[in-house]
């Protein structure tokens, strides 16, 4: 499966999973423990991947470990420079450039996964990604005050959420829930 990406669309594929936690972390206030809540829900929902979509071999080839110490801190080491860099290029440096820059990488990577991999594989990596943004935005509630009170789900999260979708051109359903959501 990798053999359909030369390397900086790999890397994009497998970096556009955290932009969208990053993102979605973003949209709306919740605090220091909030956020650590939102940051570990990506990670968790980033690796759940490789059980809720076992049968794709796009995930699982992203998600593939390293073989040992060495090469899992040089990958880590190199996929955080890669990233800076291209952050710096975009000069992302404000809530509003992250999300342009975020939404346009879910254009790319659907229009990448659309064009070289089955159906089933595409839609796959986009539910992944979606779900993942769904996960952020459910971990942690906005406006409260020592776990009282907030929503779980703010209006800036329920727009990012539809953003997100759209630019993956995902066709999920997942979004029907968060409607009556106040």
């Amino acid at each position: 499966m990798k053999n359909e990406f030369n390397d900086d669309e790999w890397f994009l594929l497998s970096s556009t999973p955290a932009s969208i936690g990053a993102l979605m972390s973003a949209a709306a206030p919740s605090g220091m423990f909030g956020t650590i809540k939102e940051l570990s829900a990506s990670m968790k929902a980033t690796v759940h991947g490789l059980q809720s979509h076992s049968d794709s071999e796009l995930i699982q080839a992203l998600l593939e470990r390293s073989d040992n110490w060495s090469d899992a801190k040089d990958k880590a080491s190199d996929y955080s420079e890669r990233t800076r860099e291209r952050f710096k290029q975009d000069d992302v440096t404000s809530p509003e450039k992250l999300k342009a820059f975020v939404l346009a990488d879910c254009s790319t990577v659907a229009k990448l996964v659309d064009e070289r991999c089955s159906e089933t594989e595409a839609s796959a990596y986009k539910d992944w990604c979606l779900n993942i943004a769904v996960k952020v935005a459910e971990a942690s509630k906005e406006g409260s005050v020592l776990g009282f009170g907030g929503t779980r789900v703010s209006e800036e999260e329920k727009t990012r959420l539809a953003e997100i979708e759209q630019a993956l051109g995902a066709v999920s359903g997942k979004l029907i829930a968060f409607s009556s959501m106040t």
